[in-house]
């Protein structure tokens, strides 16, 4: 069965024909108001007939996990990024790889490219800023201004590390290759201007972008996380063996660089209240202990899993929460004790699930399943944690509301952030036109059309 869009999948009364395409991209979104569209519907608390994600042959799957679903459903503000240049719809695939940060303002920065020629520069890699007051969603970063393109010279295609607000008040951020681990291969020229991979810094005050600092020649990141408090950027570096990496911000001085080999799975790792990072290494999970300023295995091992995919700030009572790579669980560690729990599937008999979020009073975990641009097979669920009984509410799903109302499929994120209050869920999506706006060229795989959403928690789900 060829599953052409949601409105296909869920039996949705849609039509139209393609949309008509010219330099112009992404579509024009109906009803929107600078840019943003307001979304409410009953759909998005009505459980849709989806098909249970699909698992390797012979992989052990178990019962699906149980859930409930929101009784009152949410308001969406949606937004597609726009600004992207001529020809924007013909470039190769519109898309964000990354997390998104939430400002001390309540504004929220997030990241998009377009896996463009980078060997041959000429790629697009922009940042965009939502206006939480205003609900307007604007490009505030053109990598192409920051970085003047050279013959010869690469050029930025993603954001997949982490956007982070400095003490300062300003935005860093590190963009990479379409894959970060051929940085070092010699038909990538990189000069003086452009030595591999950097650290840059948004003044929102002035609008201005700047290199901060120089990640080591020929070398990019896919993974980061800031220690706010200590003023700490780490990173895991590409292009190598995998080593972690740690700069100060303040001093503008590396602090740490590990032996190169001794990270294992590198996509996510933890950060404890005392600065210890937490990652996955070959055999184990490994600290990294701010007082010994060194490395060295915990006693605690993975199981089925070659560790974690996300991870949560720890919690009051010393709980860091996140979620396995391929086994789809959720877990919770404690550094203190150096003990790991796990939780149960993510949902149903596991999913791919790239970013939490623990809600400021602590009670909920957030996150989306599906976030390689698959969500959309089981509605685009948001998923709320409870951590105290353990259960899983579907706080809305997305998929089959958003195509009927605006023609569009969200299918995954690898960004999420929640506002201060606890009321509202920033997601950065990747995703698909439906039927009316999608061009004879794109097919429906859940990329080539991003958008960024602002979901209204109502007070009674939370």
């Amino acid at each position: 069965m060829r599953l052409a869009t949601v409105g296909i999948l869920f039996g949705l009364a849609i039509g139209g024909t393609n949309f008509a395409h010219g330099d112009d991209w992404p579509p024009v979104l109906k009803g929107a108001k600078d840019g943003t569209v307001t979304i409410n519907s009953d759909l998005f608390v009505k459980t849709p007939e989806f098909i249970p994600n699909p698992r390797k042959k012979g992989e052990v799957v178990g019962t699906p996990v149980p859930y409930t679903v929101a009784k009152t459903a949410p308001t969406v503000a949606f937004a597609y990024h726009r600004d992207l240049g001529p020809d924007a719809d013909k470039r190769r695939l519109w898309s964000n790889w990354g997390d998104i940060c939430l400002a001390s303002d309540g504004a929220v920065y997030v990241g998009l490219g377009d896996h463009g020629n980078d060997v041959g520069g000429d790629a697009r890699c922009y940042i965009y800023r939502w206006d939480p007051k205003r609900e307007v969603l604007e490009r505030v970063v053109d990598m192409s201004v920051v970085v003047p393109p050279q013959k010869g010279q690469p050029a930025w295609s993603k954001v997949h590390a982490k956007i982070d607000e400095a003490p300062d008040g300003g935005i860093l951020f590190c963009c990479t290759l379409n894959d970060g681990n051929r940085a070092s291969k010699p038909d990538y020229h990189w000069n003086e201007n452009l030595p591999g991979g950097q650290i840059y810094r948004y003044d929102p005050k002035t609008g201005k972008t700047a290199v901060f600092a120089n990640l080591p020649p020929k070398r990019c990141t896919a993974t980061s996380l800031f220690d706010k408090e200590h003023g700490i950027w780490w990173c895991n570096l590409e292009a190598g063996e995998g080593a972690l990496w740690a700069f100060d911000v303040n001093t503008k001085k590396t602090v740490f660089q590990a032996e190169e080999g001794t990270m294992g799975f590198n996509r996510a790792f933890a950060l404890a209240k005392d600065g210890a990072i937490y990652f996955n290494g070959k055999d184990s999970i490994w600290k990294y202990d701010p007082l010994k300023k060194s490395i060295a295995p915990t006693k605690t091992k993975w199981e089925n899993t070659p560790g974690m995919r996300s991870a949560s700030r720890e919690s009051k009572d010393g709980w860091i929460y996140g979620t396995t790579h391929t086994s789809g669980q959720l877990f919770r560690y404690k550094p203190a004790d150096d003990k790991l729990e796990m939780l149960g599937h993510n949902w149903q008999t596991g999913d791919y699930v790239t970013v939490c979020e623990l809600s400021p009073d602590e009670r909920f975990l957030y996150y989306m399943p599906g976030a390689h641009g698959q969500a959309f097979r089981t509605g685009t669920p948001v998923l709320q944690y409870e951590i105290a009984t353990g259960k899983r509410k579907v706080i809305a799903f997305l998929a089959p509301a958003m195509e009927k109302e605006i023609d569009y499929v969200p299918a995954g994120t690898y960004g999420v952030k929640i506002s201060a209050d606890g009321s509202t869920l920033y997601v950065n999506f990747n995703g698909h036109p439906g039927e009316m706006s999608r061009p004879k060229t794109m097919k429906p795989i859940g990329f080539g059309l991003t958008g960024f959403a602002a979901i209204h928690i109502p007070a009674s789900e939370r």
